[in-house]
């Protein structure tokens, strides 16, 4: 930058120059200074343009940072809701998952238990049937038993006359 260059050599002058005994006042030539002054104004509307327009570079910049921030945020807001929905979608998924595995367990239970109680049903109608078949059988055998042994009587009365 020209302008701070100008102010550094006007600077090393006054430093260079020596003060008026008992005061801080210098002496410099009037053509020097006007000569630094005139050269300052050309210089300095151009760097201050050019600051102005680093400034707003800046400022764009920053604008531009502060859009991309809150875009990332809004983005990762917008993610952290469909993961937060996701995993209860699944969390939601396993607990009926595990409803419907519960109920089947449970219906299974009942389904074994009511299977054990007709399987005992039909053992002890079972063991009644085949105690009223061998009751049928022996009330007919002892008929039958009973027939023979008249017979046999019978037999024996005509065999002994």
């Amino acid at each position: 930058m020209k302008v701070l260059e100008l102010l550094e050599d006007f600077q090393a002058k006054v430093d260079a120059t020596a003060n008026f005994p008992m005061s801080k006042k210098i002496l410099l030539e009037r053509d020097e200074v006007e000569s630094l002054l005139s050269n300052v104004q050309t210089f300095l509307p151009d760097e201050m343009k050019h600051a102005k327009w680093i400034k707003e570079e800046r400022e764009k910049i920053l604008e531009e940072a502060h859009k991309e921030a809150e875009e990332i945020i809004q983005n990762a807001k917008k993610e952290e809701r469909d993961i937060i929905a996701e995993a209860k979608k699944q969390f939601e998924a396993l607990v009926n998952e595990n409803e419907v595995l519960r109920e089947a367990q449970e219906r299974g239970q009942d389904v074994l238990h009511q299977a054990r109680s007709e399987a005992r049903d039909v053992r002890m109608n079972s063991y009644q049937y085949s105690e009223d078949m061998l009751l049928d059988l022996k009330a007919g055998l002892e008929a039958k038993l009973e027939g023979v042994h008249r017979d046999l009587h019978s037999l024996q009365d005509f065999l002994q006359k």
